[in-house]
């Protein structure tokens, strides 16, 4: 029960502590990818470019956003999916492909879900399972 309580007080002082920049760079890595995958479908497909490197950048701040979340199972995960991040993105900046951009929009969409069921819910009973499932689930994915 201590080990309960514990995760929790550290899973609620790491939301209070990073929650405005999650939602920042979760926010401005998805209006990258929007913007990436919009530019990419259009005549204007040199325009994707600027967009996705941006969003290799975001991708990057929150990967170390998350990496700071006390669940050291999750970590592994992250990184993975993460990585599969880095090289769609960096991939597309050759030739953005549409769809790609979307399943990643789709990923981080996802992702959100996970990351706010883990800090939104206090008691801490069951998210631990729930995120790591969609973190399995978001790895498996790519």
């Amino acid at each position: 029960m201590k080990q309960l309580f514990q995760l929790t007080t550290q899973i609620n002082t790491f939301s209070s502590e990073n929650n405005a920049e999650l939602v920042f760079l979760f926010d401005s890595l998805l209006l990258s990818l929007k913007t990436a995958a919009k530019h990419a479908g259009s005549q204007s497909i040199l325009r994707a470019t600027p967009s996705m490197k941006h969003a290799i950048n975001l991708s990057k701040f929150l990967e170390r956003a998350l990496l700071r979340i006390p669940v050291p199972g999750l970590h592994d995960h992250i990184s993975d999916l993460f990585d599969y991040f880095q090289r769609t993105l960096e991939e597309n900046c050759g030739v953005p492909v549409e769809e790609e951009l979307d399943e990643l929009v789709m990923l981080t969409e996802e992702l959100r879900k996970g990351i706010n069921s883990l800090i939104e819910d206090k008691s801490i009973k069951a998210v631990p399972n729930t995120v790591m499932k969609s973190v399995q689930t978001l790895s498996t994915l790519h």
